[in-house]
This record gives C-alpha cells, sequence and structure tokens, in this order.
C-alpha cells in the first residue's frame, strides 16, 4: 500500500542522556566564551548609549577605508576610461547623424516612396536617441563616482571618529572644564542630526526601491516595445515596392534594429548604474547614520567626562578646605591657654598659608607653555572644522545643481507622462510612478527641514563661540602681561586672534550652506507641488476613463451575416473538401521534398517514438491510477480527507491522461515540422480546450457529485440540493467548451469581428444565466455564515436575504453597463465588489479565529478553576465571558462594514464627480449630495451658550449614544460584580443589591456628565432648566421624586433588606425582591408579585421579621386535660423538639406552663428556626408530632366542654300547664 502509516520505536534514554550531554558542554562552552570576553574587554571604551569601542576597531575601520578607496581608485579609473570612449562614441554617433540628415536631404529631391523616407526618419530618431542615451550614461557613470568619493569621505570621517574615542581620556585632559556647556550644546546639536540622517537614509531606501522597480518595468517595456517596433518596420518594408530601394530598405532595417537594440541595453545598463548609485549611496547613508550616532554617544560622554571632572575638582577643592580647617582646629586646642588675641592672630596666618599654598598649587599646575599648547590645538582644531565646513558647502552646492536638474527632468517626466495617453492602463501606471516620486520627494523635503534646524544650532553655537572668542582675546592681553617669555606671550595672542578669524569664517560657511539648504527645499518643495498637480490631473483624466465608452460593431447586418453563414454552410463542405485535398499535396510534396534530408527522419523518428511513448506512458498510468485508487477506496481510513483527495486525483489524471498526452502530441508535432496553418492551430486550441474540460469535470464528478457519497472531497458542504450543483457545475463547463471552442476556431481563421463579438457577447450572457440559476439557492451562503441560533447570526441571515437580491441585481446591472459600451466602469464596480468579498472574508476568518480563541481560553480556565461542566458554576462562568463573543461579533461585524463602505464611498466619488460623467448621473447624485450637505450642515448648527461654549446636534447625539452605552456598561459591570467579586466575598443578598445599584447610578451619572461635557452643553446653563424642571416635580412629579429619595434613604439606611420577610400595615405578609430607584417589589406565599412605592415604607409602620437576622423564635400552644401527668407532658414535649432537624439547639427550646384553662391544663412550647418560612413548616411539624406522641403516652388533649351541675329548682305551676293545653285544643 502506498501510505503506511508505521513507526519505529526509539530508545528515549539514549537521547535524553545525549541531549543532557550537549547541553552540558554548550553551558562549559558558554562559560569558556564568558571568561575570555571578560579578559579581552580590559581594553574596551565606553561611550553614551551603551556604544563600545575596542581598539582593534580602528585597524578593522581603517583596513575597509583602505579597500573602499582601493576599490573606488580602481573603478574611477576604469569609468574614467569609459566615460572617454562614450565621449568618442557620441562624436562619431553625431557624425554619422549629420550624414544621414544629409542622405534623407538627397533622397527628398528624388522621387522616392514615403515609406521608405519614414525608414530614414525612424533611423534619425533612434540615432538621436543613442546619442541621448551616451549623454545620459555619462551622467550615470559620473553621478556614481561622487557616490564613491562621498562614501569614502564617511568611512574616512568614521576612523576620525574612533581614533578621538580611543584618545577621549587625553582629549579630557587637556580639554578646559569651561568647555563643559559648548561640548553639552553639541552634543544635543548631533542628536539633530541623528533625525536628519535617519530621515536621509528613509529618503535613499525609497530611491533604491524606486530604481529597483524602474529597472524591473524597463526590461519589461524594452522586451516588449521592441518586438513591436521590428513588426512595424518590418510592414513598412513589405509597403516598399521599388526594386532600387530595396536592398537599401533592408540594410535600414537591419540598422535600426540594431541601434534600437543597442539603445535599450544602453538603458538598461543606465538603469543598473542607478541603481547601484543608489545603493552606493545608501550605504553611505547608512555609515552616515551610524557616525553621527556615534557622534552623539561621543560627545555626550565627553560632556559626561567633563562634568565628573568639574565635581571632581570642586570636591577637591571642598576637601581641600575641609583640611586646612582641621588642622587650624587642632592648632586652635593646643593654644587653649593662649589669650584671645592669639588665637585670633593664628586664625589668619593658618588662612593666609593656605590661600598661598593653594596659589602655588594654581601655579605650578597652569605653565605658560602648556596655555600656549592648548591655544595651537584650538587653531588647528578650528582650522579642520573650516576644511570640513568648506566641503559640506562644496557638497551641498552639488547637491542643489543635482536638484534643479532633477527639477527640469521631472518637469519633463511630467508632461510625458500627461501627454502619454488618455488609456486606464497607461494612466494607472502613470499614477503608481507619481506616487513613488510623492513618496521620495515627501521624505527629501522631510529630511532637509530636519536637516535644518540642527544647522542654525550650529550657526548659532559658532556666533556664541565667536562672542567667547573675541572676550578671550581681552582676557588673555591681561594674563600675558604676567608672562616671562615673551615669544610665549605673542603666540598666546596671535592664536587667539586666529580663532576668532577661524569663527568668523566658520560662521559666513555655515551660512551659505543654510542658504544652499533653503535653497535645496524651495526646489524640492516646487517638484512636490508639481507632482500633486499632476496627480490631481491624472485622477481626473482615470475618472474619465471611467465613463468611457466603446462603440459596439454589433448590428442586424451581423445577425444577417451570421444566418446567412450558417444556412450557406453545407454548400462551403466543398470548399473545405478542396482545402483538405490542398493541403494533404502540400504535405506529399513536403515529404517528397525533405525525405532524403536527415533532418526530416530525425524528426519523424522523434514524433513517432513520441506517440508510443505517449500511448505506453497513457496505458501505464492508467493501470497505475486504477491500482492506486483501488488502494486508497479499500483503505481503512478512506474518510481521511487526505485519502479522497489521492484517490480522487488518482481517478481525474486516468479519466483525463488521453486527452492531455494528445494535446502534448499535437503541439509538439506543430512545433517540430513548423506548422502554422490555421487548421493545425484551431486544432490545437480546441485539444487544449478539451483536454481542461477533461481535467475540471474530472474534478467536479469527485468533489460534488452525488453519486459519490461520502467518498467525495467535500463531504462537508452541507447543500439542499446536491444535484441541483452539481448539475449547474456542469452545464457551465460544457457551454464554455463548446462556445470557446468555437471562438478560437474563428479566431484562429481570422472570421468577422462582429461575429465573435456576438459571440463573445452570447457567451457572457450564457455565463450569467448559468451563474443566477446556481444562485437560485442561499443555503451554500448560509452555511458559511454563523448559525441563527445566536442574535447575530439571525441578524446576518436577515441582511442577506435582503441583500442577496441586491447582489443579483448588481450582477445583472454590471452586465447591462458592460453591455452598453463601458467596460472601464465595469471593471471599476467589480474590483469594487472584490474588494467588498475579500474585506468580508478576512473579517469572517477573524471573526472565526477570535472566537475559538476565546472558547480555548474559556475550557483553560475552566480546568485551572475546577469547574465541572453543566454545574450552576459554569452557566455563571459562561454568563460573564459572554459579553466578550457578543463583543467580537458586533465589533467585527461593524468594523467591517465600515471598511466596505468607505471603498464603495471612494469608488462612487470618483466615478460621480469625474466630469465626463453622464448629465443625469452628475445630476442625480448631486442632488443626493446636497440633501446629504443640508443634513450634515444641520447636524453641525451650533447652540451658542452664555459663556462661550457651544454645541450642535452631532455632540448630542454622540453624547446621547455615550450614555446608550453607558447602560450596558453598568449592566454589564452590575453582572460582573454579582458574578465574581460579591459571589467569593460571600456577601448577603440585600448588601449586594446595594452596592450594585449605587455602582450603577454611579456610571450613569459619570456617563451624563461626560454626555455633558462632550456634548459641549455647561452645567451653568442648566441652572434655569433645573429650576423649571424643580417646579415641575413640585407640581406634577412630587410622588415620583419623593419615592426616587426614598428608595435612596432605603439603599442607604437598610430598614430592610431584598430577601427580608416583612409585613405590611395592612397585613399582607412577603419576601423583598427587589429595591429599585422608585418601587420595592415583594412575592407573597402564593406567589404573586406586589409592587409598593417606596414612600409607603418611609411613612407607614413596616414588620421586618428577619432584622436583623433571619432567627424566628415560634411557639406552639396545646392544652391537655385535667389529671394528665404534667411533667410527662413536658418531656414529651421536649423530646420532640430534640428529634425536629429544622429547630436550633441555641438558642435551647423550652416548655411553660401557661395556665389552667377552662377545660385544659395549656402548656406552651417555645423554640428557635432559621428563618420564617422554617418556622412555619416547623410548626405545623410539631403539631403532627405532638398529636402522635400523646397519643402513644395516653395523654389527652383536652377539647372545650362544660358541666352544668343543677343544685334546686322550684316545680312548674299546674294551673299554667292546664291553660295552655287548652289554648293549644283551641288551636
Amino acid at each position: 500500500m502506498l501510505l503506511n502509516y508505521t513507526s519505529h520505536k526509539k530508545n528515549i534514554k539514549a537521547i535524553l542522556a545525549q541531549s543532557l550531554g550537549i547541553c552540558i558542554l554548550w553551558i562549559l562552552m558558554c562559560f569558556d566564551l564568558h571568561a575570555q570576553t571578560i579578559e579581552i574587554n580590559t581594553g574596551e571604551i565606553k561611550l553614551a548609549e551603551g556604544i563600545i569601542v575596542k581598539t582593534e576597531d580602528i585597524e578593522t575601520a581603517q583596513i575597509k577605508t583602505e579597500e573602499i578607496k582601493t576599490t573606488q581608485d580602481k573603478y574611477i579609473k576604469e569609468t574614467e576610461l569609459l566615460i572617454s570612449n562614450l565621449d568618442s562614441d557620441a562624436e562619431t554617433t553625431a557624425i554619422y547623424l549629420e550624414e544621414l540628415q544629409w542622405s534623407k536631404n538627397i533622397y527628398q529631391t528624388k522621387e522616392i516612396s514615403p515609406e521608405f523616407l519614414e525608414l530614414l526618419d525612424n533611423e534619425l530618431g533612434i540615432v538621436k536617441q543613442k546619442i541621448d542615451a551616451d549623454t545620459e550614461q555619462i551622467q550615470a557613470y559620473k553621478d556614481q563616482i561622487t557616490a564613491f568619493q562621498n562614501r569614502s569621505k564617511v568611512y574616512a570621517d568614521w576612523v576620525m571618529l574612533l581614533s578621538s574615542a580611543v584618545k577621549l581620556a587625553e582629549t579630557i585632559a587637556v580639554t578646559p572644564s569651561d568647555q563643559f556647556s559648548t561640548t553639552k550644546k553639541e552634543a544635543d546639536i548631533a542628536k539633530g542630526f541623528i533625525t536628519a540622517a535617519q530621515a536621509n537614509l528613509k529618503e535613499k531606501e525609497t530611491l533604491v526601491s524606486h530604481f529597483t522597480q524602474e529597472l524591473q518595468d524597463i526590461k519589461v517595456r524594452i522586451a516588449a516595445k521592441e518586438q513591436e517596433f521590428v513588426n512595424d518596420l518590418e510592414s513598412l518594408k513589405v509597403k516598399i515596392r521599388e526594386d532600387s530601394v530595396a536592398k537599401a530598405s533592408q540594410e535600414k532595417v537591419n540598422s535600426i534594429v540594431a541601434w534600437k537594440k543597442a539603445v535599450n541595453a544602453q538603458w538598461v545598463t543606465i538603469f543598473e548604474k542607478r541603481l547601484e548609485t543608489a545603493k552606493i549611496r545608501h550605504d553611505e547613508s547608512i555609515q552616515s547614520l551610524k557616525n553621527a550616532e556615534f557622534n552623539s554617544a561621543f560627545l555626550a560622554e565627553k560632556a559626561r567626562r567633563l562634568e565628573e571632572r568639574i565635581k571632581a575638582e570642586e570636591l577637591k577643592k571642598k576637601q581641600a578646605e575641609l583640611e586646612a580647617a582641621k588642622k587650624a582646629e587642632e592648632v586652635t586646642q593646643k593654644v587653649a591657654e593662649v589669650t584671645r588675641a592669639e588665637a585670633e592672630k593664628t586664625i589668619q596666618e593658618t588662612a593666609r598659608k593656605t590661600e598661598e599654598i593653594a596659589q602655588e598649587q594654581m601655579v605650578t599646575t597652569s605653565p605658560e607653555k602648556k596655555r600656549v599648547l592648548e591655544l595651537e590645538a584650538e587653531v588647528q582644531k578650528q582650522l579642520g572644522l573650516i576644511a570640513k565646513k568648506k566641503d559640506d558647502l562644496i557638497t551641498i552646492g552639488a547637491q542643489r545643481y543635482k536638484d534643479v536638474t532633477e527639477y527640469k527632468k521631472l518637469e519633463a517626466e511630467v508632461e510625458d507622462l500627461i501627454n502619454k495617453g488618455a488609456a486606464l492602463k497607461d494612466v494607472e501606471e502613470s499614477l503608481k510612478k507619481v506616487e513613488s516620486e510623492l513618496k521620495r520627494f515627501s521624505e527629501a523635503i522631510t529630511a532637509l527641514e530636519s536637516l535644518i534646524p540642527s544647522v542654525k544650532q550650529e550657526e548659532r553655537l559658532v556666533s556664541d563661540n565667536l562672542s567667547m572668542a573675541y572676550g578671550e582675546i581681552s582676557k588673555i592681553e591681561k594674563e600675558i602681561t604676567s608672562f616671562e617669555d615673551r615669544e610665549l606671550a605673542g603666540k598666546a595672542t596671535e592664536h587667539a586672534r586666529q580663532i576668532a578669524k577661524a569663527l568668523g569664517e566658520q560662521a559666513g560657511l555655515i551660512s551659505a550652506r543654510l542658504d544652499r539648504l533653503y535653497e535645496r527645499l524651495e526646489i524640492k518643495k516646487n517638484a512636490l507641488a508639481l507632482l500633486d498637480k499632476t496627480k490631481e490631473t491624472l485622477n481626473n483624466m482615470k475618472a474619465a476613463n471611467v465613463w468611457t465608452r466603446l462603440r459596439s460593431s454589433i448590428s442586424t447586418k451581423t445577425f444577417i451575416v451570421l444566418y446567412k453563414d450558417i444556412a450557406g454552410s453545407y454548400a462551403r463542405l466543398d470548399y473545405l473538401f478542396n482545402a483538405v485535398q490542398l493541403h494533404t499535396k502540400d504535405f506529399i510534396t513536403y515529404v517528397a521534398q525533405n525525405k532524403h534530408t536527415l533532418t526530416f527522419w530525425v524528426k519523424l523518428c522523434g514524433i513517432a517514438l513520441l506517440a508510443i511513448g505517449c500511448y505506453f506512458t497513457k496505458r501505464r498510468i492508467r493501470r497505475l491510477c486504477a491500482k492506486k485508487a483501488i488502494e486508497f477506496y479499500e483503505y481503512e481510513a478512506s474518510s481521511d480527507y487526505k485519502t479522497r483527495l489521492f484517490y480522487s486525483l488518482f481517478i481525474i489524471l486516468r479519466k483525463s491522461i488521453f486527452a492531455v498526452l494528445l494535446t502534448i502530441l499535437a503541439v509538439l508535432v506543430a512545433v517540430f515540422f513548423d506548422l502554422k496553418i490555421p487548421v493545425v492551430k484551431a486544432t490545437i486550441q480546441v485539444l487544449i480546450c478539451i483536454a481542461t474540460y477533461k481535467v475540471f469535470k474530472g474534478f467536479l464528478i469527485e468533489a460534488f457529485s452525488p453519486e459519490k457519497g461520502d467518498k467525495k472531497l467535500f463531504t462537508s458542504l452541507a447543500y439542499v440540493s446536491p444535484r441541483h450543483l452539481y448539475k449547474s457545475l456542469s452545464i457551465i463547463l460544457l457551454f464554455s467548451l463548446v462556445l470557446l471552442s468555437i471562438i478560437s476556431i474563428l479566431t484562429t481563421f481570422q472570421y468577422k469581428s462582429d461575429v465573435l463579438e456576438l459571440l463573445w457577447f452570447i457567451y457572457r450572457v450564457g455565463i450569467l444565466i448559468l451563474l443566477l440559476w446556481l444562485a437560485t439557492q442561499k443555503t451554500l451562503i448560509f452555511k458559511l455564515l454563523p448559525g441563527a441560533e445566536s442574535q447575530l447570526g439571525r441578524f446576518i441571515h436577515r441582511v442577506i436575504t435582503v441583500i442577496y437580491p441586491v447582489f443579483i441585481t448588481f450582477i445583472v446591472s454590471l452586465f447591462a453597463i458592460r453591455s452598453l459600451g463601458y467596460p472601464v466602469l465595469t471593471y471599476v464596480l467589480l474590483k469594487t465588489c472584490i474588494k467588498s468579498f475579500i474585506i468580508a472574508f478576512i473579517a469572517f476568518w477573524v471573526w472565526k479565529f477570535l472566537v475559538y480563541r476565546l472558547n480555548y481560553v474559556r475550557e483553560m480556565r475552566l480546568k485551572s478553576e475546577h469547574i465541572k461542566k453543566d454545574t450552576p458554576d459554569e452557566k455563571k462562568f459562561h454568563t460573564v465571558t459572554a459579553i466578550y463573543h457578543v463583543s467580537f461579533n458586533y465589533v467585527v461585524s461593524i468594523i467591517a462594514a465600515v471598511v466596505i463602505i468607505r471603498v464603495w464611498v471612494k469608488t462612487f466619488r470618483d466615478s460621480i464627480d469625474s466630469p465626463a460623467a453622464p448629465y443625469l448621473v452628475q445630476k442625480t447624485f448631486g442632488q443626493i449630495g446636497a440633501i446629504l450637505g443640508i443634513i450634515g450642515n444641520g447636524l453641525k448648527y451650533r447652540f451658542i451658550f452664555e459663556e462661550g461654549r457651544y454645541t450642535t446636534p452631532l455632540k448630542i447625539i454622540f453624547a446621547l449614544i455615550v450614555l446608550f452605552v453607558s447602560f450596558f456598561i453598568a449592566r454589564y459591570i452590575k453582572t460582573l460584580l454579582d458574578e465574581k467579586v460579591f459571589y467569593k466575598l460571600r456577601l448577603e443578598r440585600g448588601l449586594k443589591q446595594t452596592l450594585s445599584t449605587l455602582t450603577r447610578y454611579i456610571i450613569i451619572g459619570i456617563a451624563a456628565l461626560i454626555g455633558l461635557n462632550l456634548a459641549g452643553i455647561p452645567l451653568r446653563s442648566l441652572a434655569i432648566f433645573a429650576g423649571a424642571f424643580g417646579i415641575g416635580i413640585g407640581f406634577g412629579m412630587q410622588n415620583i421624586i419623593g419615592n426616587f429619595i426614598s428608595g435612596i434613604i432605603l439603599l442607604f439606611e437598610r430598614p430592610m433588606r431584598v430577601g427580608d420577610v416583612i409585613t405590611l400595615e395592612d397585613g399582607t405578609l412577603g419576601t423583598i425582591e427587589k429595591i429599585s430607584a422608585r418601587s420595592t417589589t415583594i412575592q407573597t406565599p402564593d406567589a404573586i408579585t406586589i409592587t409598593v412605592p417606596n414612600s409607603k415604607f418611609i411613612e407607614s409602620r413596616i414588620t421586618n421579621w428577619t432584622h436583623p437576622n433571619k432567627q424566628m423564635r415560634g411557639f406552639v400552644r396545646v392544652g391537655v386535660a385535667y389529671g394528665s401527668d404534667t411533667n410527662l407532658v413536658k418531656k414529651c414535649l421536649l423530646e420532640i423538639v430534640k428529634q425536629n432537624p429544622n429547630i436550633k439547639t441555641s438558642p435551647e427550646p423550652f416548655v411553660r406552663f401557661a395556665e389552667f384553662g377552662d377545660s385544659a391544663l395549656v402548656f406552651e412550647l417555645y423554640f428557635w428556626a432559621d428563618d420564617p418560612g422554617k418556622r412555619w413548616f416547623t410548626q405545623s411539624e410539631l403539631n403532627f408530632a405532638i398529636d402522635d406522641v400523646f397519643r402513644k403516652n395516653k395523654i389527652e388533649i383536652a377539647f372545650p366542654q362544660q358541666d352544668i351541675h343543677i343544685r334546686s329548682i322550684a316545680p312548674f305551676p299546674d294551673q299554667i300547664i292546664q291553660k295552655h293545653l287548652k289554648q293549644e285544643d283551641n288551636k
């Protein structure tokens, strides 16, 4: 089998041992190298910003400088020779040009064909181009020589800087301390030069990329235009019918082609030299930046060491004074018995001696010779600076002249770009060049603007030094009066004046350099303005190109001609038969003429071998593909995508190999026998179409065919009608095969252009209809989008449902625009549509990645916090993190929508703003723009307040959005506090509610203040509104505000909390569920929700059964019959209490003998429960238990009864009874 998933076991212990050994060796090597580094680094010199200079760095820099110098000298010699050759070549070419002009004048006097004269004009033009190319090449060589020289100077400066760094200690030793401020200023200026060097480097990088692109473009352009030029010359030569100039025409054509190739090769060489020059200047800029950074670090280190020396001198002076004071104090202690006058005298004497010692030290440390040497060194330093500034001035002057030349050249190139043509391709190419030049000139301007402030600072520094030098002259003149050696005194004065003169000369040079920089800046700005104007012109040309209309050649005559040709195709069979016979005879004649040549038989044998090779290759490949396909089909892991892919590729190769090999064989036959007849070309093109069709058809079957079942490539594509997809794509392939084959054949035979255009039109219409038929089901799009379970998914599905017909309409509109003759507009709209799809695709994958990362982080957090699945903790965790998922959905969607809208707005703006747009389009979108402008002006209308501030409707809308967002933020923070903070702190429910509500009020209040500030509404301006609002509150909103204030009191005072069980004044019992700003929600035991205004809780009497805690005492009252054992009753009741788990043991339950009732002995059982609910249920449970236990212990529960005891009664009189009976009888 092809795939064999086997693995070999490896010795893990051996690998671990080897790895450990390698690690140990590596650590030992690192320690060894570190030790060596410590030993070597003893001779290092550390500068500021972490720059380290070694002694061998100077040698390396000197070697490299010498190498560059040697290479430069060698190249300059070679280049000067080339320049002299080019000069002589240019002179020869100029002479030849004069001869050509003379020949043309002679031919013009004769009656010669105009085509031959045109050939002469072409030769004259190409010879002039050769002279221009020679001039440009000479200039390119000179520029390269200048670049080499400048680079050599920069590397020489680098060696000087390294040498100065190595001698830093010696320099510090001979530098006066008062030079610290000057050195500090020089260091600051050096930092400015770093910025200029960085900008210069960026400019040179842009220049290198610019010339690299230019070189690539010119190579492509030369190759294309050279062939076109040769074809034009050949066509001119063919048109010349005169035999007298036929030979001369051929010679002219050959001469012109040779000249053209030479000029093209020369231009390629010119651009290669320009690229080399740009790279040399880039290298120079890198070294200049390195020099600037090193110089800045060197000066900073020098300033730091000077500052340290000044501090050390001051410290030393203070220590000397301290020592003198200590000695004076010792002397004072020794002569403590001496009088006060003597002590003061001793102190004065000591002070005088100390001053004399200090003066002697100053004399010994400042000799006259040393002073003169210092001045002489300063003179040499200033002379060196003068030379350097002269060199800088010369360089700036050369660059200025080069900038002028470049500006003139830019003007010519701009004129050429504008006059080049209005084709969209040319305009876009010109725009790219202009953009590149704009970037280059902008960076050059930035470099100059960053350099000018540094030069100004340098000018101010030199002016300050000049003023100090003039002041130093007077000081030295006073100082030399004490010199014993008058010759040294004269030298000191002369040196001081030389320093002042040198500084004055430096000031003049810097001023001249600054003027040159301003001139260069002005030239660059003019060039930038020219490029901006050119860019605007090209954009207008590009916009005008969008509305360029191509006239179609299709007409009713086209259909008539096509009908006649189709109707008469049967009659043309004879013509076809004759053509076949003619080509057959030609082939027989060719064979008869070449059958005796070796080349013919070599070609024939080669074709035969190729045919045989193709035949056996086809058989071999088909057998191999069948075998491998069976192996992959029977493989156990056939559901793997790689397995299905290999299986499908082998099947596709097996089915299409014949067509592919036949096409290759036909192409090779045509190449070997040089067959250029239309029949052969058409046959090859048809075979290519058939081979392509076979390959794509095979891929279509393997990828989407419903008959493949689970073996097809895209099994995860859940399409509602797979047959519809497969059928649609199959018809598109077959339709493309037929139409493209017909179009290729007719194009090869150079059929009528209007008929070919009609066929292309039919092909576009057919493809459009088939694609619309394929797009009749939206399910494929829905399967690629987020599911409809989420809110965002449902929103996207609704948007797609609305946009889908719009998209279909857009496609049809594109076709209509193209059919009306606006191909560029169609291309622009289609390109914008593709950009939109790409943006949507990127946003979709970004969203998928973010969701994947979020799910991954969720899983990791769940594992780290040991939260199990399908638990309340997991639900709380997902509730808190759901905000991130929602944020990802909306943020990615909004950003993608904004970017897509901006792309379309730019396209419409560029197209509609063009003056070439149709009047109806301009008028319609002009009115729309006017309406949008009115709306925008209305949103920007200013409402002025007394304080001078103002607001606009747009600001108010933005403030409302902020307030609206703050509600969501407050809700999210409330959820976060409840689920994360309060849950961990184990706070009670009421305190959670209070803190959450207060947090929400604070966030909304802060958001309201921010919104007012963003809207520009001052709080003072709300005073009148607040007063009116207060009056409205007093009359109309009294109850609402009262309830709101009562709610705040309830939150802070907390007489009742969420979860408390209360009884209202009317007897309603319930649990507090929520305390909001206006009302409180109570739920009764019957699950009835009651909303009570907050003011009722402040004004009326409320019974809170669970405040300050939920423990509640309950009791059960029971009566037993008289004669029952009271101790047994008590014992039974206490036993019942112990057996009930809902009764707290502390406080301890107890039984109270309440009273002797009318019919029972009354007992009361008191107990404590955790909350009112348990108390209520516990009373019922105790009643059941008491009845059961009393029955078992034969304790009778008394019920109300009364015994009547009759003591005596008198007999009823008989007379009354008899009288009553008579009355009854009468009735």
